[in-house]
């Protein structure tokens, strides 16, 4: 059975990581596209607020690229050096007031008139669900926003937009190293609404690929016995999961294009298991 294309992040486009020109960046998503990645994951405080309009000049110089894209744009976290921040406090608004400039400026370093998929990116208690959802209902009908998801929402946060706007994904962490959502009810929340859920961090930060003891045996068994080195078995792992797309942050084309050939099968529910109970250091219950 084939599985989605993963989504590529673009959180270390910029100064936050590889320091990529706009045309790397163009020939990055290039490569991606020809890999069968077509969805691009942003933020407007990515690279301290610098990827989007690094992303926006590379979509500018190669016409069409816009067009095979599916942008997917976070908004709603204020970090302590964010602009319009007076008391240097990091923290979450989802309020309309901010949703709307963020969306404005989003579209704006974009150099696009509408994003396929706008996501809350963390969830703020002081949120209003049912104001959110009119004023997304108001955007979608402009045609600047496609569709509506969220992202780092725990379970019980989800059901806040129950009967008011439907989600199409979930953006969480999810890895061998961090299973919480599996455990915690979040994953099957998540699917229970019908959402996508999205991965990020499928390697845990790279440390699981220093790992020792049990999970760096069973990674080389079973490494060997798929063909897959480490890397691209952890990804493999986590696409394994229903519904799930795996948020890869590579900026090296030969590693994207091996993460997409290592998310397009599943593993067989055993391997699964297996590398999840060496993960863990105790049997599965």
């Amino acid at each position: 059975m084939s599985q989605p294309a993963p989504i590529l992040g673009s959180m270390r486009f910029g100064s936050w990581g590889a320091k990529l020109s706009p045309t790397a960046v163009a020939s990055l998503l290039e490569g991606a596209l020809d890999a069968g990645i077509d969805t691009l994951d942003l933020a407007d405080i990515y690279g301290d607020h610098a990827t989007n309009p690094l992303v926006g000049e590379a979509l500018a110089s190669r016409p069409g690229l816009r067009q095979r894209l599916k942008l997917l744009a976070k908004v709603g976290i204020v970090r302590t050096s964010s602009p319009g921040n007076p008391r240097g406090v990091q923290h979450y608004d989802l309020s309309v007031r901010h949703l709307r400039a963020a969306l404005d400026t989003s579209l704006r370093d974009l150099r696009t008139d509408h994003v396929d998929v706008l996501m809350l990116h963390r969830f703020d208690p002081l949120l209003e669900p049912a104001v959110i959802a009119d004023w997304v209902r108001e955007e979608q009908a402009t045609g600047r926003v496609g569709a509506f998801g969220v992202s780092n929402f725990g379970a019980h946060a989800l059901a806040l937009f129950d009967g008011t706007l439907g989600i199409v994904g979930n953006q969480v962490e999810l890895s061998l190293a961090n299973s919480t959502v599996i455990e915690d009810g979040t994953l099957d929340a998540t699917r229970a609404r019908g959402a996508e859920v999205q991965a990020w961090s499928p390697l845990g930060g790279g440390g699981l690929l220093q790992s020792s003891g049990p999970l760096h045996e069973a990674l080389q068994s079973l490494g060997n016995e798929f063909g897959l080195d480490a890397a691209s078995l952890l990804l493999r792992w986590v696409a394994s999961v229903p519904d799930t797309r795996v948020v890869i942050g590579s900026t090296d084309p030969a590693r994207i294009r091996a993460a997409a050939d290592a998310c397009a099968t599943p593993l067989p529910k055993d391997a699964w298991y297996a590398l999840w109970e060496a993960a863990r250091g105790y049997p599965v219950p």
